[in-house]
């Protein structure tokens, strides 16, 4: 497919967005991004409903370029294609995704499983502003989390005190203040 600059834009935007607070750091874990017209199925066919975004522990990236122009859409909630798969990138650790941040020392690494817990607890009895889909798995339980981190911080802050914390830390970014001060 023909890609705009635009849809260009929007990919940088989606992994800068998470980075942004890192000085100097350079995705080195990313090998391609591939963008499709269409979502896509587990065999990689356009038109499949299941897919919106996958990544790879070999580095690759695949967006439906609609579910990503979606993503950026002021309704979109906690909704966000491209922060979602590149957030999974953020996991990637020797080739294998674990649902635990890259770069965390032991103690940190502690904190997050407590956090993973308690909000897991929290999905599963419905009060959670997290889309349900983290119960998927710890991998997808980050990525969502981060979703909603960017995508709804304010909600995130006042209602998940702890996740938030953890990952305004992690990220080095405050969203939620940003998203206040508009």
């Amino acid at each position: 497919m023909t890609v705009s600059d635009e849809t260009k834009l929007l990919v940088a935007a989606s992994a800068i967005s998470l980075s942004v607070g890192w000085s100097g750091y350079t995705w080195d874990q990313l090998s391609e991004v591939l963008l499709y017209p269409t979502n896509f199925d587990h065999d990689y066919k356009f038109g499949g409903t299941e897919r919106s975004g996958t990544a790879h522990s070999w580095g690759v990236v695949i967006i439906s370029v609609p579910a990503l122009n979606r993503s950026f859409d002021t309704n979109a909630g906690g909704y966000h294609v491209g922060f979602h798969e590149f957030a999974h990138l953020l996991d990637l650790a020797q080739t294998r995704f674990d649902g635990i941040p890259s770069y965390l020392r032991e103690d940190s690494i502690r904190e997050w499983t407590t956090i993973v817990q308690r909000e897991e607890e929290r999905l599963r009895r419905g009060d959670s502003v997290l889309d349900p889909y983290a119960l998927s798995g710890a991998v997808e339980f980050f990525a969502t989390a981060v979703e909603a981190f960017f995508q709804i911080p304010i909600d995130v802050a006042e209602r998940h005190r702890s996740l938030y914390g953890f990952l305004s830390t992690y990220f080095c970014q405050d969203p939620a203040a940003w998203s206040q001060a508009n």
